[in-house]
């Protein structure tokens, strides 16, 4: 669940970088500025409260002219369970048309695309029409519509800085230059007002080119990226996770590392964790870590120490179904070992201590 502005095999085009790009595909119409970017639901499907994020970006295709398309995506978990699924993609969407969306099923050696959502009309603030589980044969009916009354609205900007590579050389003496790429969370829309999520916001253009020139010029190394996933978006809360890598070139491993946070978005203040929990939830918290990482002794066996599994160091990753608890080291070393565990909803609730921001989060999609 979260919207990265990535891409695969093309290139992302910002809205505002499109009249610097060759115009689309003929006869095939842009998405309007209120189409693109990361979008919020809730509603039903089949009935049964959700809440859905989409996204629907431009890419350029580079072969053989350069050319804009749209490529629209979501997905959906149900309120009660946290449970979802993917509502599959457009790659080359009409944004006059009412939306589409397919996935590839793999028959053999050849892939066939399966209709996944037909809706009753282009992407927008009303989201109605039929939705066919990958798999399955009977379509259930969505009834969505735009809200971020509990959640806000963002996009994740990706910039990059570039300079001399200094701290080492490739092999044969060539040197590439040294970058740095960085992920910034940018609210969206009323949500840019509010006094307390000013925090939150991230700096002006100018400031973040600064900071990125300032990391240059001190840097250890050859490439920096500081890339960011949003996890939650939902019950005033939002939780996002940012992953560093660094590295030289001509070096075998690069250095990673990951930390995971928690907001009130009612405050703009990180929460922790710990406070969310009854007088000794911590040590019960890593009995249910250790339990299930036994369980998975195939999985687990290298992160279990003392015949205890630790709490993660980078944190919990809190997600629509739970805490995600991932394992990893980083990639210097020679045997790469990695595992994450998920503690759920249900089995987390009676840890929570009463009034909390979780708790209320749980009890506002009435979980059992």
């Amino acid at each position: 669940m979260n919207s990265t502005g990535r891409a695969t095999g093309g290139q992302v085009v910002p809205p505002l970088a499109r009249s610097s790009v060759t115009t689309a595909e003929p006869s095939v119409p842009l998405p309007t500025d209120a189409q693109l970017g990361y979008h919020r639901y809730v509603g039903t499907i089949g009935g049964r409260p959700v809440l859905a994020e989409t996204t629907l970006e431009l890419w350029e295709n580079p072969y053989p002219d350069t050319t804009l398309h749209a490529k629209w995506e979501g997905s959906f978990y149900y309120r009660a369970t946290g449970l979802g699924d993917w509502l599959g993609q457009a790659s080359r969407l009409r944004a006059d048309q009412s939306l589409e969306t397919n996935y590839q099923k793999v028959v053999g050696q050849a892939s066939t695309p399966l209709a996944v959502v037909c809706a009753d009309q282009p992407p927008g603030p009303l989201f109605t029409g039929w939705y066919t589980p990958p798999g399955q044969r009977q379509a259930l009916p969505i009834s969505l519509r735009e809200s971020y009354a509990d959640g806000v609205r963002y996009e994740l900007l990706h910039e990059e800085s570039y300079g001399p590579a200094e701290p080492t050389a490739q092999r044969d003496g060539t040197r590439d230059s040294a970058s740095v790429a960085q992920y910034y969370l940018h609210l969206l829309d009323p949500d840019t007002l509010r006094p307390a999520l000013a925090q939150l916001q991230c700096p002006p253009p100018a400031a973040r080119r600064r900071a990125r020139q300032r990391r240059l010029q001190y840097r250890t190394y050859d490439y920096y990226t500081d890339d960011m996933l949003v996890t939650l978006n939902e019950g005033s809360l939002l939780a996002y996770t940012r992953y560093e890598v660094r590295g030289a070139y001509g070096s075998r491993y690069d250095q990673e590392g990951r930390r995971c946070y928690l907001l009130d978005l009612r405050t703009g203040r990180p929460l922790s964790l710990a406070t969310q929990l009854r007088p000794g939830g911590w040590q019960q918290v890593q009995r249910l870590l250790t339990h299930q990482a036994l369980a998975d002794a195939a999985d687990a066996s290298h992160w279990v120490q003392a015949g205890r599994l630790p709490l993660p160091p980078g944190g919990f990753e809190v997600t629509p179904t739970g805490w995600l608890a991932t394992y990893s080291e980083p990639q210097y070393a020679e045997d790469y070992y990695t595992y994450s565990v998920t503690l759920d909803w249900a089995t987390l609730r009676p840890l929570l201590r009463a009034g909390s921001p979780l708790q209320r989060l749980l009890h506002q999609r009435r979980l059992p």
